[in-house]
């Protein structure tokens, strides 16, 4: 079963005995400015039709993001969209919306993965499980390069909302704060992926 398969906590607990609590993920964030680049972006989209549509979403209102955080860092590889089969016989596999990769400059997905971000059209909490699986599958295939990274972040959101998750091994902690697109808000959600990349400078 691909990584979509999997719909609730109890599932991965069940099948890979991974647990969750939920906890505040960061602190002390430096807000980031969003550049003129973003903010034209996010602006823009209002002109076009994103709901209810998934993808719409991802290109015009979470993509700019991602893009922000490696215009900010760009010491790491986005891959979207792409297929990453790590061990179909518990699965996961599939294709995830989002995976950053410490390795630069490179075509393929390489070690180490070190993060996630999986789009949702309706609530965050419905991809909290499968989110949580393709962390756990960027865990396996980190140690399967040789590039071992007992912890892996992920993300996942609506575009509107959006919410951390970590997980340390087998040890999943759902982020208590949420982050939003609104100006207020946005300089703290750039300040938290910011973390998340030092964290594996």
């Amino acid at each position: 079963m691909p990584y979509s398969d999997f719909k609730s906590l109890k599932q991965l607990e069940k099948q890979f005995g991974i647990t969750y609590t939920f906890d505040h993920i960061f602190a002390d964030i430096q807000p980031v400015t969003p550049s003129h680049y973003l903010t034209h972006d996010l602006l823009e989209a209002h002109d076009y039709p994103t709901y209810p549509s998934e993808k719409a979403k991802s290109e015009l209102m979470i993509m700019p993001v991602i893009k922000e955080i490696k215009r900010n860092n760009p010491s790491f590889q986005v891959f979207s969209g792409f297929s990453f089969d790590v061990d179909s016989s518990q699965g996961l596999n599939g294709f995830c919306d989002y995976l950053f990769s410490k390795e630069p400059k490179i075509l393929e997905i390489k070690s180490p993965v070190f993060c996630v971000v999986e789009a949702k059209d309706r609530t965050v909490e419905e991809g909290f499980a499968q989110a949580a699986s393709e962390m756990y599958a960027a865990i396996l295939f980190n140690e399967s390069e040789g590039r071992p990274t007992p912890t892996v972040f992920g993300c996942v959101t609506n575009s509107d909302v959006w919410v951390f998750l970590r997980l340390d091994e087998k040890k999943l902690t759902i982020d208590e704060t949420r982050y939003y697109l609104i100006e207020s808000s946005l300089t703290n959600l750039l300040g938290a992926f910011n973390k998340i990349v030092n964290f594996f400078k």
